[in-house]
């Protein structure tokens, strides 16, 4: 993956690009996995208001549908929220395992056709 996809800021969701291989579906598909370094504030899980902290890995597939074009897929796994400190002699933190939503893997597709100067991507809209 080009460089400019890389995280720009604390904002950014944070990760290494790291490209598999050819996928096995079709020889032209490319696939990528990003994997999640840190925690980021979650925009759909959240304890008293508060935004829990959220991690996933993420799967990007390229897959070739014209000479210029490109489908671009993004599924999510291992996606998880922080709960909070585990108070006994093991220490730590409890995580919980939740849902993955398309907002993380939108922020993904945004950032891809920033990098690649898409137009008319719609903007990212949040559940209020």
């Amino acid at each position: 993956m080009d460089a400019s996809l890389a995280p720009t800021n604390e904002t950014d969701m944070e990760g290494s690009w790291k490209t598999t291989g050819l996928s096995i579906h079709c020889c032209n598909e490319t696939e990528c996995e990003i994997l999640q370094r840190g925690f980021t504030k979650s925009d759909i899980y959240q304890w008293l208001h508060t935004p829990l902290d959220y991690k996933a890995d993420f799967e990007v597939r390229l897959i070739p549908v014209s000479d210029s074009k490109t489908q671009v897929d993004v599924a999510t796994s291992e996606a998880e929220v922080r709960i909070g400190p585990n108070f006994s002699a093991q220490g730590g933190d409890y995580y919980e395992r939740v849902a993955p939503t398309t907002i993380e893997e939108y922020k993904i597709l945004l950032k891809i056709g920033k990098a690649l100067g898409q137009p008319g991507m719609p903007p990212l809209v949040l559940p209020k």
